[in-house]
């Protein structure tokens, strides 16, 4: 085929480049209606010869109407106009997402499938040309495309310098993650602020005796809900003993050592009246393991957790947990990500979110502690907090010689 009635040639005294040219060539054809949605077009090497450049110049050519959302390529079968082609949208700037997921991540959990829901409303209310795809590694390199950003959702620890790497070539923002160096947008909830806000709880309850229940350390959000609920205590004169100290190495089901640990200090004589569970799932691992050892919830034990999924309210008992706000989160992100990549002058900062403590029925005062005695523990609590009496002690719960009904 070296002749079609429904392509020019190009120009060569022009010295616009050629490949230009030629997409310039296609684009009319489709607007023009000479080429409608579905219509399937001459081999690339056809394709050359009608326009009259080089195989490598026409390839470019549809490469680039592949990316730009005018066409689409068939393995096996060619390249045709797109179906559902908009001719008013058609060609505007568009951008190519990786959502880079590591092996931990499971996408059908509450805070995961949250969270990528949160980025796909973000797109489409904004009506911006975003494509979303899934990778599996820190290099986008393969896509070949300068409107490509990658969106790293709850990396490990351990990825932090590949992450870092990656920033340096594209677009980067972390999503359910911090980096404290700066070098990477971060967008997450304040975890540490959460954790303390939950140990207050419990302690203005009475209960002085915790097991602190977390998931992998190499997960940041992890790490600082471990490190807040340890810095409240210690605040408050409470140490956590090393076998209350327990770290699962999944954050979706405890696996068998961490259960057996957690089924052994809730059988013990000194067992831990509180429970801060680093996770929804990990407060539903607790909630099991109180069942199993026959203690009620939250007479014999209080249960707090992280991530507020509509089941939580559902619980025997509702579940006290800390809300984050993970839709709000995954908006900021998108947005921050979206002016990074396409350099306008609204450049957001990492930020973290505030988190909100919701209580229900999963935890309760100590038993055997008086009104009078509960309303001591929170004016204790306000003060310390205050710095008005920093030197405060606060006594375990057995300790009751000066108090009375």
């Amino acid at each position: 085929m070296s002749r079609d009635p429904l392509f020019q040639k190009v120009d060569h005294k022009d010295p616009t480049p050629k490949y230009l040219q030629a997409r310039e060539i296609l684009i009319e054809a489709i607007r023009a209606g000479r080429l409608q949605p579905g219509a399937k077009l001459p081999s690339t090497k056809e394709f050359s010869a009608i326009v009259d450049v080089s195989l490598i110049t026409a390839h470019k050519a549809l490469e680039g109407l592949v990316e730009s959302g005018w066409l689409r390529r068939e393995v096996g079968r060619g390249t045709f106009v797109r179906d559902d082609l908009d001719l008013e949208t058609a060609g505007q700037s568009r951008l190519a997402i990786g959502l880079l997921l590591g092996p931990h991540v499971n996408i059908d959990d509450y805070f995961h499938s949250t969270i990528l829901n949160g980025l796909r409303q973000a797109a489409l209310a904004e009506s911006r040309f975003v494509e979303f795809f899934f990778h599996d590694h820190y290099d986008l390199r393969h896509r070949g495309r300068s409107d490509v950003a990658a969106m790293c959702v709850h990396p490990p620890i351990e990825d932090r310098s590949a992450v870092e790497r990656l920033a340096g070539s594209h677009p980067t923002v972390v999503i359910g993650g911090q980096f404290p160096s700066g070098e990477v947008l971060s967008v997450d909830c304040d975890n540490v602020d959460g954790a303390r806000q939950a140990v207050r709880h419990l302690l203005e309850l009475g209960h002085r005796r915790f097991l602190v229940l977390s998931g992998p350390m190499n997960l940041s959000n992890a790490r600082d809900r471990a490190e807040g609920s340890f810095a409240e205590l210690r605040a408050h004169g409470v140490v956590v003993p090393a076998e209350d100290q327990i770290v699962s190495a999944n954050s979706v089901v405890l696996d068998d050592e961490a259960a057996r640990r957690v089924d052994v200090r809730l059988t013990g004589p000194d067992r831990p009246t509180a429970i801060i569970a680093g996770g929804f799932y990990l407060a539903m691992a607790a909630i099991q393991a109180a069942h199993r050892a026959r203690l009620s919830i939250p007479g014999d034990v209080s249960i707090v957790g992280f991530d507020d999924p509509p089941s939580a309210s559902l619980l025997d008992p509702p579940l006290t947990t800390v809300r984050q706000p993970l839709k709000e989160m995954a908006c900021r992100a998108f947005e921050m990500l979206y002016a990074r990549a396409k350099g306008t002058a609204e450049q957001l900062p990492s930020t973290q979110l505030p988190t909100r403590l919701i209580v229900r029925e999963s935890t309760g005062p100590v038993r055997g502690l008086s009104q009078r005695q509960l309303e001591k523990l929170r004016v204790e609590i306000a003060g310390r907090l205050a710095g008005e009496s920093p030197s405060v002690m606060l006594r375990p719960p057995h300790d009751r010689t000066s108090e009375s009904n």
